[in-house]
């Protein structure tokens, strides 16, 4: 049985709106973008809604959701939209200046946490100390997925940031595996499938460290001939830092080819509605039609409760 709650921030009343609900839509995505709730409703004189009143989806009085009310709107007929959105919206809003050092990307949110006073749930230690980062006026999202990308690039090991009905958390995508399979007998009711170089696809690597000794650029190339041909030359370029041996650089390097150096496949499913499933976690699709039957990241969820169907975007793990 499906609950919304709202509470509001100002009376402290709460009510279940459940029953005046005519639209009820739950986003989420893996990263750069705050979980979502837009509902609409019937107007009712009890209710009165206030922006950053909280507002909490349950399912059998598991929590799913729990946000605030950033955006209010009624239109003539009585009909009022609200969109609610969970803490990570706080990493979007605000912008800071951070020096790291040696600091993991748990370490690092454990501190933006806590420094914005916000909660913190079961973080994963992400295993990588990053040598340096210096972020200037840059909103506390970024530095985050920031921080994220650089383990990920140099671990091959990729972490979800989200928020645990009101408690951020940091998770594997390893540990995060839906026992689910979403195909052509669970679930699934259509597909689309789409596989592109035009995005995250790199087949030449070039990485480049300053050199004090010799106050020139060390350059360090990793690159695939055989899809240079293919596709053209396809280049992404960084500066590391220059603390780097040629060591950890060669490793970066082959990490990053190994990563990029594939065209990106994604797919679109449209399945009826488990509110278990929601972006960063991996799950299983089979669709005999196209031969897929392999684990995918979900990307994107945008869930329908009213329809009780949801989409799916994900890519290949």
């Amino acid at each position: 049985m499906i609950s919304i709650l709202y509470q509001n921030n100002v009376t402290g009343e709460t009510h279940d709106v459940a029953a005046l609900c005519t639209g009820v839509t739950w986003t989420t995505k893996r990263a750069g973008s705050p979980a979502s709730l837009e509902l609409t409703l019937l107007a009712h004189n009890d209710v009165a809604w206030n922006h950053g009143g909280i507002v909490a989806l349950k399912e059998d009085n598991a929590g799913i959701f729990y946000g605030y009310v950033v955006k209010i709107s009624q239109n003539e007929e009585d009909e009022v939209t609200v969109t609610a959105y969970d803490q990570t919206w706080y990493l979007k809003k605000n912008k800071e200046t951070y020096v790291f050092a040696g600091k993991r990307a748990d370490e690092i949110l454990t501190q933006i946490a806590a420094d914005f006073g916000l909660l913190c749930g079961a973080l994963a230690n992400t295993g990588y100390a990053i040598p340096s980062m210096v972020e200037d006026a840059q909103t506390l999202f970024d530095i985050v997925l920031k921080a994220l990308d650089y383990t990920l690039v140099n671990t091959g090991k990729m972490f979800v940031l989200w928020d645990d009905f009101g408690a951020l958390r940091l998770t594997g995508v390893t540990e995060s595996v839906q026992d689910l399979i979403i195909g052509d007998n669970s679930l699934a009711t259509g597909f689309t499938q789409e596989s592109e170089i035009d995005s995250e696809t790199y087949n030449v690597i070039k990485l480049v460290r300053d050199n004090k000794e010799t106050g020139k650029r060390d350059v360090y190339l990793f690159q695939d001939s055989g899809n240079m041909a293919l596709w053209g030359t396809l280049q992404n370029y960084e500066a590391v830092d220059e603390e780097m041996n040629e060591a950890q650089i060669k490793e970066r390097g082959g990490m990053m080819l190994e990563l990029y150096n594939r065209p990106r496949r994604t797919f679109e499913v449209k399945a009826l509605l488990d509110l278990s499933v929601r972006a960063g976690q991996a799950l299983t699709i089979e669709i005999a039609k196209i031969g897929v039957s392999s684990f995918f990241i979900v990307e994107e969820v945008s869930a329908d409760l009213m329809k009780e169907t949801m989409t799916l975007k994900l890519k290949v793990v």
